[in-house]
């Protein structure tokens, strides 16, 4: 009996570590968002916040893709809600493959711009934009040859080039988001 099952479990554990063959192709898809953002020396303390966002791709091979992506998040605080948006162009690079999941390790450059009625203590039309640098992970759970689930953590990092005359250094600002989504290969499948 000892032997069947040990036999079996190594069948189980073989099959699971056969990578699923590298999905190349086009995709487009849609994902919601959590994002948080962190303003380095000011007061102003940020909620984490829901959105939803949508992307596409291209991947070539199990190795290498690139995606453009855009997300919407509206972040709460106790002077008015902040309203985030932003553009992402990042490279994939593959990592580890087990069976039906793909991961990867993605870096590029993310557009962001904040608006709000209230920063550090004043009252008034804020709005902050700049170009940033973007790092993070990503997972794809194939379902079917066309149709794989996303998962992502981004982590972005530097100051609002755009302050609108506001002091510059106490509006440098991290963000993370985290989404969740899918993802339909229109040309390309296995």
């Amino acid at each position: 009996m000892m032997k069947r099952a040990s036999i079996a479990l190594a069948v189980v554990l073989a099959a699971a570590a056969v990578p699923l063959q590298a999905q190349t192709g086009f995709y487009v898809g849609a994902q919601v968002t959590g994002a948080s953002l962190s303003y380095k020396d000011a007061a102003e303390k940020l909620d984490f916040g829901s959105g939803f966002g949508v992307h596409a791709g291209i991947t070539l091979g199990s190795s290498f893709g690139v995606l453009a992506n855009y997300d919407k998040n509206t972040l709460g605080s106790s002077g008015g809600d902040t309203e985030l948006g932003q553009w992402d162009l990042l490279a994939r690079l593959g990592f580890v493959g087990v069976g039906p999941v793909k991961t990867y390790l993605t870096g590029g450059i993310t557009g962001r711009v904040a608006k709000s009625p209230t920063f550090d203590g004043g009252v008034g039309d804020y709005e902050f934009s700049g170009t940033n640098p973007t790092a993070g992970v990503a997972a794809q759970v194939f379902v079917t040859n066309k149709l794989a689930i996303d998962g992502s953590v981004l982590w972005t990092f530097g100051k609002f080039g755009d302050t609108g005359g506001y002091n510059a250094s106490r509006v440098e600002a991290t963000g993370s988001r985290v989404s969740v989504g899918a993802s339909w290969y229109l040309l390309g499948g296995k």
